[in-house]
């Protein structure tokens, strides 16, 4: 399968301190060079932003878009933070053309930095790439084994889980 990552940064990649510096490389990228062959992957890949996603901000948003619009691959993976991941959703939906909206488009991120012990990381990845072995169209996001629609789901800031939003709460 050929698939596009687009890099945001994120917990996934060890961002854990929106003060921190970010890192020069990206560990999802290394993960998934290691792993191509087993995972039958080919992979296209551009750092859009490395930051914690309690940093990232609509130009960041905007650039991450501008990446998907010009891209020609329809199979794109977006390593993302959990704090704001539901946000950059759906931004995507709401700013990418009709072209665009036709890709098949999954964030994903973990609780745990990939590379450390107990880290969700490589089952969230191999989750997140058999869905868009499937290829749903549009934007979802990958969490908890999950395929979430971004305007339907919210990170559980006691548990870190993501969970249903309560629809008497959603804006």
């Amino acid at each position: 399968m050929l698939l596009g990552v687009f890099e945001t940064g994120g917990t996934i990649n060890g961002i854990v301190d929106p003060a921190a510096p970010p890192p020069a490389d990206s560990r999802v990228l290394a993960w998934l060079g290691q792993q191509a062959s087993r995972l039958h992957l080919e992979i296209d890949s551009q750092i859009v932003v490395m930051k914690d996603s309690r940093s990232l901000e609509d130009t960041d948003r905007e650039r991450l878009a501008a990446a998907i619009e010009t891209t020609r691959l329809q199979r794109i993976l977006i390593p993302h933070g959990t704090y704001t991941m539901p946000a950059t959703g759906m931004y995507l939906r709401r700013h990418l053309g009709r072209e665009a909206q036709s890709k098949s488009i999954v964030l994903v991120g973990s609780m745990v930095p990939l590379g450390e012990a107990g880290s969700d990381a490589p089952a969230a990845l191999e989750f997140a790439i058999e869905t868009l072995g499937e290829g749903p169209v549009g934007v979802w996001i990958a969490m908890n084994g999950r395929i979430w629609h971004p305007a339907e789901v919210v990170k559980d800031d006691k548990t870190g889980d993501y969970v249903a939003r309560d629809p008497a709460r959603a804006n």
